[in-house]
This record gives structure tokens, sequence and C-alpha cells, in this order.
């Protein structure tokens, strides 16, 4: 049988692959007493902040945070618009946003597409649907940096692919005999466009991901 402290953690469980510590406001309950009226088989949505409990002379009640885990990675566009669909039909918000950073992604990792063309569906996935709303509550600050990280992850793969290739192209070439000069002036116009030419890092790029694109570009710049 649950105790109340146990029950108090499956509260707390934020379904993006992480559980996070019992909050404030549910320590509160158990001191108080009034988690003994939650009864086994009581319907929980995942996330943290919220939920309904009923106490034998009173009744309170919140909206809770229904947060779906992280979007799996191309499928169809058919599959993302079917969940974004759903998503607005039960207006859950977080499901779509989810949906929409998906297909972007997907979007994204098209092979025949070009650097430039794939940054956009990537930017353009952090800034339409990774930015949560003014004064979040932690697990909605948490569920948007997932999804930013999300996205961050694929590009920061793409753009390292796309340099890792090529870097080997271009030592190539010099075993082959071709001038350095030549070779390093291709290769300042194509890391031009895939990282720029200066330190700082872009928002796409996670901070490992970044030291190993400047350390491959510094070494042809």
């Amino acid at each position: 049988m649950l105790t109340a402290e146990n029950r108090c953690d499956y509260l707390g469980i934020y379904n993006i692959n992480r559980i996070n510590p019992m909050n404030n406001s549910c320590k509160e309950q158990i001191k108080i007493g009034k988690l003994d009226a939650l009864e086994v088989g009581t319907q929980v949505h995942a996330g943290m902040g919220s939920w309904s409990i009923w106490t034998e002379g009173a009744h309170m009640l919140q909206q809770p945070h229904v947060f779906p885990s992280m979007p799996p990675i191309g499928q169809s566009e058919s599959f993302y618009a079917k969940i974004a669909k759903q998503a607005d039909a039960d207006g859950n918000m977080y499901a779509h946003e989810a949906a929409k950073v998906g297909q972007y992604i997907t979007l994204a990792l098209d092979p025949h597409l070009e650097w430039p063309a794939k940054l956009r569906y990537f930017q353009h996935a952090l800034k339409r649907h990774c930015a949560p709303p003014p004064v979040p509550d932690e697990p909605i600050w948490v569920f948007y940096r997932d999804l930013a990280e999300l996205v961050r992850q694929y590009a920061g793969f793409e753009a390292l692919r796309l340099a890792s290739n090529e870097d080997d192209m271009f030592a190539t070439r010099l075993a082959l005999g071709a001038e350095r000069d030549a070779v390093e002036s291709d290769a300042e116009t194509f890391f031009g466009q895939l990282i720029g030419s200066g330190e700082k890092r872009p928002d796409w790029a996670s901070e490992d991901d970044w030291a190993q694109l400047k350390l491959i570009r510094d070494q042809w710049i």
C-alpha cells in the first residue's frame, strides 16, 4: 500500500525521462495530513505542479500541467500534423509545441538540403516552439528547456557531420598536392557559412558542439 510519502513522490513524476524532487507544497500536504485522503487509483496527470485533492470537508482543485514526452524524430509530416491537431482540440499547448519541434527537426535532417535551409528549420523550432511563456513555473521552464536542448542536439549533430566531411575533403586535397592557400580559402568560405568566424556561440549549438566545431574550423582558418 502506498504511504503518504510514496504518494507524494508519485505526484512529483515529470514525464520527460526524469524525476524531480518533491516540491514544497507537497511536503506541506504531508505535514498537515491532507494527502491521507488521496487513495490508490486516483488519476494523476504527468507534471509536477498541480493536482486535485479531496479532503473530508473541503475540495481543492488546481489545473494540472500535462507534459508529453520528447517528440520522436524522423516521422512523416502527417504524423506530426495529426498530433498537433489533436493537441489543439484538447487544449494542450505543450503537446502542440512538442509535435512542431519534432516536425521541424525532421525537416532539417533532409539530406538534400544545404546548411542554410537546415539552419532555418532549426532556428524556427527554437524561436517559435521552444520559448516558454513569461514568468513560467519550474516544470514549464524545464519542459521548454528540454525541447530547446533536443533541437540543439540535432543541429549540432548536423553541423558536426558537415564540418567533418569537409575537414576530410580538405585534408585529402592537401595530400593530393593542392595548394594550401587555395584549400584554406575554400575552408574560410565553408566555415563562414556554417558557423561564422567569430567566437560567440550561436543559439542553435550546445557548448560542447560549439567547442568541437571551432576546433575543426581553426585548423584551416
